[in-house]
């Protein structure tokens, strides 16, 4: 207690101001980095040691005469002190500060209208006061006298509390060195001397140029994480989209390895349709799994594929892919009611049907989800135990997939001077912000990951895979017709298809093989001719226009370490995905251009980004800056793994990307014994939920 100098942080203005909230919050932030801490608060106090005084000016200044001599009291005695007081006049905030000595006394004024304290009137005293039932009511009946020379002055009335949070420990945290960090020698610290905490920030679908190129202008909190620690681009997955990356980020283990190959997968070699993705289809360990075997808490918000969610040591919060409104999305079950009650009932795991909406709105929707995520997130990180932190937020690539062809100059459907030119701009500078807020409350002992699972290009157009195969005479339909639909089982004649294909900004081709398909026609010794055959063909499929497309055409068992479950047999990126693969048949056009109206002008690019610090090193000025080059989603888990002292097991693959070392280990070394088994029993949905996602993976175009 010693090493803490006492002091006294005096929070003043109007009721509804934000007082009792920062000075509360703040207290647990404190007491988490081992300060010892004494909340004052002027409602408490009132009921207790001064509940013989009114609310005269005589009685006002006693009230707070008091509340300064035993704040005086207890930062003698080495504690900090956080007061909450109304303390409506200049003559009594000075009366306070002659207490102290200057160096130990900091006065906090929370600016807040008489308007928006009274439009938030948390306890009802402002109707009571204009009903005349409060006499003497400050900011109604009585005056309040804002502060001639506060320390720190904190809008309040215009920010968030986590910015309003943020503003209050940073001014602190330059005022006081013993208020920044926990000694070094304090529980939690791994046994290689290493920060016992890691929050990883997921942000999905971002890209390097969005972050590195531009991160010294209005992206200061990720500058300085960049110029503090190690940061560079981070390759995804193959197929490069949210579901599997971050099932293989939390995993270490590619796509193949999981047997999970895109959002909807086969369920065997039969015809029926795909099952979708879900958490009860994760065999593999999560990084959660191992660090609750290490006795270690966890708190995981809106993380992909983690519903149903699964019993562990902490809190899970599902991310996309719950349909929350059927069914519990969190563990346990009882925090989704303090999630909706945190958040005012405004928490959702993703905006629905955004290819529908006007963009205006759509934008809306954006920020205010992106606001009820941090502002659960601040929730969990100050009032629940953990020592893992994981959250994911979808908003950024929803954004990318609405706004990309009016923001970026080298889509050819840009045009300067549109309304929405700086959308993505000035969100990614509002999203920075509220990620500094987020790193305030976090101690000196965290080790801080931001990453994201793939990045974004061009969308130029698509490619109707199925009629390809149609007019090239792989796939023949029963009834054909020149209308366009999609794909359907019932729709082909199996007796005489030799090819069909799935997958939405992929494409997936399946081989109708004999002895493995129900009414498969290729013969297992004629497999491999057929399928590099039609390789051939599909790498040289043209563009409308007739131009050769930068078509790439990958095997399974040449990428992942192993084929479990039912892997396709081609994987196909349509103009090294500048362009779609769209799963109709019955139309005249196999390649097809965007128009000048298409909702959607993004498509999914295989590099994404990361960047780790720690904030001990951070706050202390540390520099690294230190660029990476080669990382892999699959570096993530071995990581967290290693921050944390634990060794990752043999069978995974990637490397830690904190270490120094000159370059990162080959990560396709050995091959796996490969399983098929079927995903039906695996399904985590009910047969009503499991239609409900896909309809909502149609529109967004997953499907």
């Amino acid at each position: 207690m010693k090493w803490h100098n006492g002091k006294t942080i005096w929070f003043t203005g109007l009721s509804g101001s934000g007082k009792s909230t920062l000075a509360s919050t703040l207290k647990t932030i404190l007491e988490s980095r081992r300060i010892p801490v004494v909340l004052l608060d002027g409602d408490v106090l009132r009921s207790g040691l001064n509940r013989d005084l009114g609310f005269t000016a005589m009685d006002r200044a006693e009230n707070i005469r008091r509340a300064g001599e035993v704040a005086k009291i207890l930062s003698d005695a080495g504690h900090t002190v956080v007061a909450a007081f109304i303390t409506p006049y200049e003559s009594l905030r000075q009366a306070v500060r002659g207490l102290f000595e200057p160096g130990r006394y900091v006065e906090i004024y929370l600016d807040c209208s008489v308007e928006v304290c009274e439009s938030r009137d948390p306890k009802g005293l402002y109707c009571r006061a204009r009903a005349g039932e409060i006499p003497e009511f400050t900011g109604v009946s009585a005056p309040f006298e804002p502060p001639g020379s506060p320390d720190l002055v904190v809008p309040t009335g215009s920010q968030t509390v986590e910015e309003s949070l943020a503003d209050v420990l940073s001014h602190l945290e330059a005022r006081f060195v013993d208020l920044t960090c926990r000694s070094y020698a304090s529980i939690g610290r791994g046994p290689t001397g290493r920060p016992g905490r890691v929050a990883v920030i997921g942000l999905d679908g971002v890209p390097p140029a969005l972050v590195f190129d531009r991160a010294g202008s209005d992206l200061h909190t990720l500058r300085a994480l960049m110029e503090h620690g190690v940061w560079g681009p981070l390759r995804s997955t193959d197929p490069p989209i949210t579901v599997p990356a971050w099932t293989s980020m939390t995993t270490g283990k590619d796509p193949g390895e999981l047997g999970l190959y895109g959002f909807r997968n086969r369920r065997d070699y039969d015809y029926r349709g795909l099952v979708t993705a879900n958490a009860a289809q994760v065999e593999a360990r999560r990084v959660w799994d191992y660090l609750d075997e290490a006795g270690k808490t966890s708190i995981l918000l809106g993380i992909p594929q983690t519903y149903p969610p699964r019993p562990h040591r902490g809190i899970t919060i599902s991310g996309f892919l719950a349909p929350e409104i059927h069914g519990p999305f969190t563990f346990p079950e009882e925090v989704a009611a303090e999630l909706q009650e945190v958040t005012g009932g405004r928490y959702r795991t993703d905006v629905e049907g955004f290819r529908t909406r006007t963009k205006d709105r759509l934008l809306e929707d954006l920020y205010s989800m992106v606001d009820a995520r941090f502002q659960a997130a601040g929730h969990l990180l100050i009032h629940k135990p953990w020592d893992f932190f994981m959250m994911v937020e979808m908003a950024t690539d929803r954004l990318h997939h609405a706004f990309w062809k009016d923001c970026n100059p080298g889509h050819p459907l840009f045009r300067a001077g549109n309304p929405h030119e700086y959308t993505i701009r000035d969100f990614y500078a509002y999203l920075d912000k509220r990620l500094g807020s987020l790193l305030a409350l976090l101690d000196d002992d965290t080790t801080v990951l931001v990453v994201s699972d793939h990045g974004t290009r061009n969308n130029l157009g698509g490619v109707l895979i199925n009629q390809w195969l149609v007019n090239n005479g792989f796939l023949v339909l029963r009834n054909p017709s020149d209308q366009q639909t999609d794909l359907k089982p019932e729709m082909v004649d199996w007796e005489r298809t030799r090819a069909w294909s799935d997958g939405g900004y992929y494409a997936r081709i399946f081989l109708n093989v004999k002895g493995r398909e129900p009414s498969g026609i290729i013969d297992r010794s004629e497999y491999e001719a057929v399928r590099t055959e039609l390789a051939g063909l599909l790498r040289a499929i043209p563009d409308e226009t007739g131009r050769s497309m930068a078509n790439q055409v990958l095997r399974p068992e040449e990428i992942y370490q192993a084929c479990n479950n039912v892997p396709p047999d081609l994987i196909v990126y349509f103009d090294d995905l500048n362009r779609r693969s769209l799963g109709m048949v019955g139309a005249a056009q196999v390649s097809t251009t965007l128009d000048t109206d298409t909702p959607d002008g993004a498509n999914h690019d295989p590099v994404g980004i990361f960047v780790c610090a720690r904030m001990g090193e951070l706050r202390r000025g540390i520099h690294k800056g230190r660029r990476v080059e080669g990382a892999s989603v699959l570096d993530i888990t071995p990581t967290i793994l290693h921050e944390f002292g634990l060794t990752a097991p043999e069978d995974l693959c990637g490397s830690d990307l904190v270490a120094d070392r000159p370059a990162l280990k080959h990560r396709h070394v050995s091959r796996c014994e490969a399983r098929s088994t079927s995903l039906e029993r695996r399904s985590g949905y009910t047969s009503e939920e499991e239609e409900l996602i896909k309809k909502r993976l149609v529109d967004l175009g997953y499907i």
